[in-house]
């Protein structure tokens, strides 16, 4: 059935070839902007990744009123000055939008430039609070991180009985970890809980781990909370569990990769996550999403990669409301009608957001999963 199906699909795409030559339809690119090099760059190829295989099946069915898609990747280096070069260069090959950035720190970046060239950006993963209910070019299809720190709060107390606690973040990404920080703080403390230090790093320097493994066990805190990469959280946990430590570990959605599994092994296990993605999800349309990107890349999907496709669906939404034109898109995106996707259905609001189902997530035996859905 496979070997059926995939010729079907490589029958349709050679089809829409044709009549796209025929008619000599020119095609609509898309950008990218994400981390593809680098610590960071995990992130940034799996958005590409999800990105390229949405568009591979928009092509298939019909493209947008018979014109192809096209995408065109430019890696932003994780940095300001990165991000805003990468979308300049992307304009400049005349996309009509850009699918990025990965991070919030560089999405805030870069919003000016979009913001003064009219160009649509839609970010799958840029999930700081700080770029909620606003009135701009950012389209996001990720649910801010306030709703799922608060949320990974309310578990900590209900569910582990913490309390007390002490976080770390990595200030790379300082828009997110800031926001992310905030409200866990907030919430943690409304609900009876106390956070006893916020340890902060930066991931592009040299990090004295010692030092904080230290201050972990001079205060033996009931519960830590990651607000880092799947790299750094790994190099955390397996220095927290060498030292004795029996603190309950809770982190951020931003770690949760199969990375952190292959890395971490048997210390990242029991580890809670509260992200708007779940490796297991039982949704049909994510199980095929799955299996076509292992076929497509070799590998499987993260959470980067489904929002990725997910950014690329709805951006398609709005196209097909200009013909495939940049001009009017901005208005066209939001808010915009129910969308198919392939974590959840979705909808972005008048300020081009969307609001996520939060999974509260744990590792056994070496796989990610669901615990509950709030």
């Amino acid at each position: 059935m496979k070997g059926i199906q995939s010729l079907l699909n490589l029958l349709l795409w050679l089809c829409f070839v044709i009549v796209c030559g025929c008619n000599n339809s020119p095609p609509v690119i898309i950008g990218f902007s994400g981390q593809l090099t680098g610590k960071l760059s995990d992130l940034g190829v799996q958005g590409r990744n999800g990105a390229m295989l949405a568009i591979e099946r928009i092509n298939a069915s019909g493209g947008i009123d018979g014109r192809p898609l096209q995408l065109i990747a430019k890696d932003d280096h994780n940095t300001p000055e990165g991000a805003i070069k990468a979308d300049k260069a992307l304009l400049k090959a005349n996309a009509v939008a850009i699918i990025g950035h990965m991070t919030s720190s560089q999405t805030i970046a870069a919003l000016p430039f979009s913001m003064t060239n009219g160009i649509v950006m839609v970010s799958p993963t840029a999930a700081s609070s700080e770029l909620s209910n606003q009135k701009d070019t950012l389209f996001r299809v990720i649910d801010e991180t306030a709703n799922n720190s608060q949320k990974l709060a309310e578990y900590a107390i209900s569910a582990l009985k913490i309390k007390n606690i002490i976080i770390i973040s990595d200030t790379n990404n300082i828009n997110y970890s800031r926001s992310f920080s905030k409200t866990f703080t907030k919430s943690f403390e409304q609900f009876g809980g106390h956070v006893l230090k916020n340890i902060t790093y930066s991931a592009n320097q040299s990090t004295r781990w010692d030092h904080v493994i230290q201050t972990l066990k001079n205060m033996k805190p009931d519960g830590i909370v990651l607000v880092c990469p799947a790299q750094d959280a790994v190099s955390l946990v397996q220095r927290i569990r060498a030292s004795g430590l029996k603190s309950h570990i809770l982190s951020a959605g931003w770690a949760y990769t199969e990375k952190l599994i292959q890395w971490g092994g048997l210390d990242v296990e029991n580890m809670i996550f509260a992200i708007n993605y779940a490796a297991d999800n039982p949704k049909p349309e994510f199980i095929k999403f799955k299996e076509l990107y292992k076929q497509r890349f070799g590998s499987r999907p993260n959470f980067a990669s489904a929002f990725g496709y997910e950014a690329v669906l709805a951006l398609a939404e709005g196209l097909k409301k200009t013909d495939g034109s940049a001009q009017g898109l901005v208005e066209a995106m939001a808010p915009s009608n129910n969308i198919t996707g392939i974590i959840s259905d979705f909808r972005l609001n008048s300020s081009g957001d969307a609001k996520r189902n939060t999974f509260i997530a744990t590792i056994q035996n070496g796989k990610f999963k669901t615990i509950e859905v709030r």
